[in-house]
């Protein structure tokens, strides 16, 4: 029923802004609706647009219900929606359900001892050994209430009490306000982390999570919408009894992000990709995995994966395309991240005073404390920080890429005068035209898709066999033999031919005899 869908998913703050103040903004979302539906995109995933102190780019909200000024008003979103579904497609929203901002009114009540709200989040008497996602103890102590409440992201971010019964209803009840109000689809923010014991250390998956999702499901998606959880690092059982027997459609499990993290180590200590790694990783998903895989290249939370993985200058468009290649002949459902579809890269800024990501100004501080030297860190930040995916979409070569015509909340990439959607656009072997092919073919054989496959690996040249098809990809920067050998038509290549060695990062996609 969910299954061979396309999500394009934006970042509201930074996709297209319409009224000068340097923020993206609903009705900026509408007027690119053509677009987005010029791709073939079935879901639109918008990041949060609810009120919010923007502690944390609308991941802290203040108010569930209330789109922010500074997106636009509730009418707004309404006819997003409504526009959109006049164009086939469906909006799927963001929720952010395993804590709120601290300045919502639950948590002011909170503060205030309210009977009622006190228990609607989590406290102790002393803090233990949980430790933030964003650095430093997750524990805060609050002179009102005499305690430390928990916050497993930022202080201004404290986490919601999910074994109160009254929480569980005043967020089902939110849910189905924007269920009425016509939005198709829901993407769960960390929801793995909402069955949390911090009293027995457990964070992550705790004990009565799927207990939780169940009733989630039960009292508003009932199964007939397309729901995706935010995890990273699930295991084949957890994602299982995630997406099965009326829990979420599907999960992120990102395995594939963390493969350039260096083992036992935070996100900020990189190594470079082991392509058998890889190999493996895409092997247990797409073959040993029962349910519907949700692919993912890139979100808001991670840097783009052309310059994480592959070669963002010389070879752009290559990458790009070697990209969409393998990951939209790949079973499940495709996600899209705005610009990915026109080649856009990581910023490589070295000044954090570029940056505005709180994980990213928090990490610099600790790394500075952990004694790394100032040239280390911004490498690190340049690499990895979140902001790399949040700058400003690139829609021409005008002054601040077209996305504003005021000053950007976050600076645009320098290399917009020539990787921008105007460019990409005019040009018959773009970036966007060949997503174009790749989601048609994907709609008209997914048949072909659905099948097993195997995957291998020789010397940076990935090998991906299907029964009707098989792909190699180069990810090198030098020619690469390869053994195609005698085949059928050519499908797919991002080079204008095959030879008899691979060019760098070039990707081939032929028909099996």
């Amino acid at each position: 029923m969910f299954e061979n869908k396309v999500i394009y998913q934006i970042y509201p703050k930074s996709f297209n802004d319409t009224t000068g103040n340097g923020y993206g903004d609903i009705n900026g979302i509408i007027e690119k609706l053509d677009y987005i539906q010029d791709l073939g995109v079935d879901y639109i995933w918008l990041s949060p647009c609810c009120m919010s102190p923007q502690k944390d780019n609308g991941y802290d909200i203040s108010d569930y219900v209330t789109i922010d000024p500074l997106f636009g008003t509730n009418e707004d979103y309404q006819r997003l929606i409504t526009q959109a579904k006049a164009r086939g497609m469906k909006i799927m929203m963001d929720l952010v359900l395993n804590h709120t901002s601290s300045e919502h009114e639950w948590f002011k009540k909170a503060l205030q001892k309210d009977p009622k709200y006190y228990d609607y989040y989590i406290w102790q008497d002393a803090p233990n050994a949980i430790e933030s996602f964003f650095g430093g103890s997750a524990w805060t102590y609050s002179k009102e209430v005499g305690k430390y409440y928990l916050h497993l992201f930022d202080s201004s971010q404290p986490d919601l009490n999910w074994a109160n019964p009254a929480v569980r209803k005043d967020i089902y009840d939110m849910i189905n306000y924007w269920i009425d109000k016509g939005v198709e689809g829901f993407r769960l923010d960390v929801i793995y982390l909402i069955g949390k014991e911090p009293d027995k250390l457990i964070t992550g998956h705790g004990p009565k999570f799927i207990e939780y999702l169940k009733e989630l499901n039960e009292n508003t998606f009932q199964d007939k919408l397309l729901t995706v959880g935010e995890c990273w690092g699930t295991s084949l059982e957890e994602q299982y009894k995630m997406c099965h027997d009326k829990g979420l459609s599907e999960a992120f499990h990102f395995n594939h992000f963390l493969l350039n993290t260096v083992d036992g180590k935070d996100k900020w200590h990189t190594k470079e990709l082991d392509l058998k790694e890889l190999c493996d990783c895409f092997d247990t998903w797409q073959n040993e995995y029962t349910g519907v895989e949700a692919l993912v290249t890139g979100s808001h939370d991670a840097p783009r994966m052309i310059s994480r993985w592959l070669n963002d200058t010389q070879y752009r468009m290559q990458s790009s395309k070697l990209l969409i290649t393998l990951f939209g002949l790949m079973a499940g459902d495709l996600y899209i991240y705005q610009g990915e579809e026109i080649g856009m890269t990581n910023a490589h800024w070295h000044d954090i005073n570029k940056y505005n990501d709180v994980e990213t100004l928090n990490a610099y501080e600790l790394l500075k404390e952990q004694g790394f030297d100032e040239k280390t860190i911004m490498e690190k930040i340049a690499f990895t920080s979140r902001d790399n995916a949040r700058v400003p979409m690139q829609w021409n070569d005008t002054s601040n890429a077209g996305f504003t015509t005021g000053n950007p909340w976050l600076d645009v990439v320098d290399n917009y005068t020539h990787v921008n959607a105007l460019r990409d656009l005019t040009n018959e072997l773009g970036v966007y035209k060949y997503y174009q092919k790749v989601i048609k073919f994907r709609k008209e054989h997914y048949d072909w898709i659905k099948q097993k496959a195997k995957f291998s690996e020789d010397n940076g040249v990935l090998k991906m066999e299907k029964p009707k098809f098989t792909l190699v990809a180069n990810f090198t920067d030098q020619k690469q033999a390869h053994d195609l050998g005698s085949t059928g038509d050519v499908l797919f290549n991002n080079y204008s031919k095959v030879e008899k060695q691979l060019m760098p990062y070039q990707v081939v996609v032929v028909c099996n005899k």
